[in-house]
């Protein structure tokens, strides 16, 4: 006989049976040990007034067939060695923002910890294959919002999420990862640092048990935790069928506010966010927006230092080519109609100087703080010199 916390274990990672058929036998039968003893003709009576007969037949062989209680008693052995819970939805610290789901998750397997129920919580998401410019707005966000004390969600997945997480673990904030695997599987492999990161500074979270590999399916359907767990969605790249795009519907079910970061017109990438502003999401401009909208700005303000950098005219004219989306060497000299020579100086001084990065080889572009930290160029001036010295004042208040 299996201790009530394996049958949990059990139940919860019976990810071949509808999460809504669990919860209907759930509800029927009163407990998890009552469905794991049930026989046909009570699954039968508890489901077919809901489904067809041959649905309700495929429970059942799922039901039998997983009722190994060896197997059952080592795979929870297991959760416990890496370090992963099993929060069920019968549990007071199960969010709350979850049980109003018609498909509410049985239970959550979790690596870390979940998030703070009373503390404002904001998801950044978007396409896998972003820009450039999309991959930094998505950090800015994150990190502001983590500045100010806002949990930030996201789905661990390369490109917009990932930097999503990045921004926020840069400022030393709590950021949670809602995953489309066991919490244990690290997906994309190429995210295994961050995983650990993120598992550390806030959590991992599934429905699905350790173990389970990333199906297709499982995606869509952790679209809606992303969404429930957060206060807001904001959406930064998006193509038209970007899985974003369901987060944000989602959302928008639940009555959550939904910002979308403009795009060009045309752009692949923004046609998805610029559909949403179009259909009447909010505008995400920078991310004091998302925490006016919430009457309270919590980030530090950094004041720096008097000393100031001054340029000469060739890099300050180099510095004004420069836009958020990375130019060849060749393109900015064409367009600065400079030498070759002085280009090439130029952006070596601006990358020390820490107002240009070179994301791909011999490929520039200005930092997305260029107007924040270091003041905007125009003409032949001073710039504010980079650098960390700096006061912080904490708790600004709008």
């Amino acid at each position: 006989m299996l201790r009530e916390e394996e049958y949990q274990f059990w139940y919860c990672g019976l990810g071949s049976v509808g999460v809504v058929i669990r919860n209907r036998l759930k509800a029927a039968l009163g407990s998890f040990e009552a469905v794991y003893g049930a026989s046909r003709e009570e699954v039968e009576r508890c489901l077919n007034p809901f489904h067809e007969k041959n649905t309700v037949a495929r429970v059942w062989r799922e039901l039998e067939k997983s009722r190994k209680e060896e197997e059952i008693r080592r795979g929870f052995a297991h959760m416990k060695e890496l370090g992963i819970c099993l929060v069920t939805a019968d549990e007071s610290r199960f969010p709350e923002g979850l049980r109003t789901l018609p498909d509410c998750p049985v239970g959550l397997f979790v690596k870390g910890r979940l998030p703070s129920g009373g503390v404002p919580a904001a998801a950044v998401v978007g396409s896998r294959e972003c820009s450039y410019y999309g991959r930094n707005t998505a950090r800015a966000v994150g990190r502001a919002l983590a500045e100010a004390g806002v949990q930030v969600i996201s789905g661990l997945a390369r490109g917009i999420d990932a930097a999503g997480h990045e921004g926020a673990l840069k400022a030393g904030g709590k950021t949670f990862g809602i995953l489309g695997c066991g919490p244990d599987v690290v997906y994309p492999r190429e995210n295994r640092i961050l995983y650990e990161r993120v598992a550390e500074a806030g959590g991992l979270i599934s429905e699905y048990p350790p173990g389970a590999g990333p199906a297709a399916w499982h995606f869509p359907a952790r679209n809606r935790l992303i969404s429930g767990f957060s206060d807001c969605v904001a959406v930064v790249e998006a193509g038209m069928k970007s899985g974003s795009l369901i987060t944000a519907s989602l959302a928008l079910e639940q009555g959550k506010d939904i910002w979308a970061a403009p795009g060009r017109v045309g752009d692949f990438l923004s046609r998805g966010t610029n559909r949403l502003i179009r259909d009447g999401a909010m505008p995400l401009t920078e991310p004091e927006d998302i925490l006016g909208s919430w009457n309270f700005v919590k980030k530090e303000l950094r004041i720096y230092e008097k000393t100031r950098l001054s340029l000469d005219k060739n890099a300050e004219k180099v510095y004004s080519y420069l836009d958020s989306d990375p130019k060849s060497g060749e393109q900015i000299r064409m367009e600065s109609g400079l030498e070759s020579e002085i280009v090439a100086a130029a952006l070596v001084r601006l990358e020390l100087e820490g107002l240009a990065d070179q994301p791909f080889r011999h490929y520039y572009a200005a930092k997305r703080d260029k107007g924040e930290q270091y003041g905007e160029v125009s003409g032949y001036c001073g710039v504010p010199c980079k650098g960390e010295d700096h006061q912080k004042i904490s708790g600004a208040e709008l």
